[in-house]
């Protein structure tokens, strides 16, 4: 399941994180919250979003993820285009890459799992550009209910500045075999706590599109997404 996290998700912040998404069975996402599961095949993903505020400012993103059998690795890029207002050194974007893997700490049948995410993100844009961020992921399976509860915790590093706290948790419906209802709320910064809502539809097994919308807590930062996903293999 592939990870990148956007720059200005909901809330403005100083330093991006990038970080992970989420994915359920073999559907994969750019959303903000991981769940433990292992991508079962190699993936491509490509994704938008927008704000509704500001149509100057936009994002691009697109990240490839693949099984190495019992871990996963991914790498990610994202090109964000800035409002008028967050410009400055004659920029008017900002770019970054991250390269990470994801091991299961807990494999077997049961409901619960477990996992361990740790990233590198290259700021292209920094004077100190290489920030780390460690993430411990639960999840629990309610199959007769066909619904998954997870949450995220762990923290972002950049050069010398204290580490943050990143921490959420999510809820994904599965009404059918190829339709899933995913609700997420996550704390990436201190003025960062926001919450997301997100549609999927997997066509053959081959193709994933997902619709999404999303906010901060306060409700002044409305976005819209849009994904993609090939999977091959």
């Amino acid at each position: 399941m592939a990870y990148i996290k956007h720059t200005s998700t909901l809330a403005r912040q100083p330093l991006a994180l990038f970080g992970l998404c989420l994915s359920v069975t073999v559907n994969a996402s750019l959303l903000d919250l991981d769940d433990p599961g292992i991508a079962e095949r190699c993936e491509l993903q490509l994704g938008w979003q927008q704000p509704r505020s500001d149509h100057s400012a936009s994002t691009l993103k697109t990240a490839a993820t693949c099984n190495q059998g019992q871990w996963e690795w991914h790498l990610g890029f994202e090109h964000q285009h800035l409002s008028v207002e967050d410009q400055a050194d004659s920029s008017n974007s900002e770019q970054q890459t991250e390269l990470g893997i994801k091991l299961p700490l807990h494999v077997g049948t049961g409901p619960w799992q477990s996992a361990l995410a740790m990233n590198l993100q290259h700021h292209h844009q920094d004077h100190h550009p290489i920030s780390a961020e460690v993430l411990g992921i639960m999840g629990y399976q309610m199959a007769e209910l066909d619904l998954r509860l997870y949450s995220n915790l762990g923290f972002y590093q950049h050069a010398a500045q204290s580490p943050q706290l990143i921490a959420g948790v999510a809820i994904a419906l599965a009404p059918s075999a190829d339709q899933q209802w995913v609700g997420e709320i996550y704390r990436k910064a201190p003025e960062a706590h926001a919450y997301r809502l997100a549609y999927q539809w997997l066509l053959k097994r081959q193709l994933q599109l997902e619709f999404s919308l999303g906010n901060d807590l306060k409700g002044n930062a409305q976005q819209f997404g849009a994904d993609i996903t090939f999977f091959f293999g």
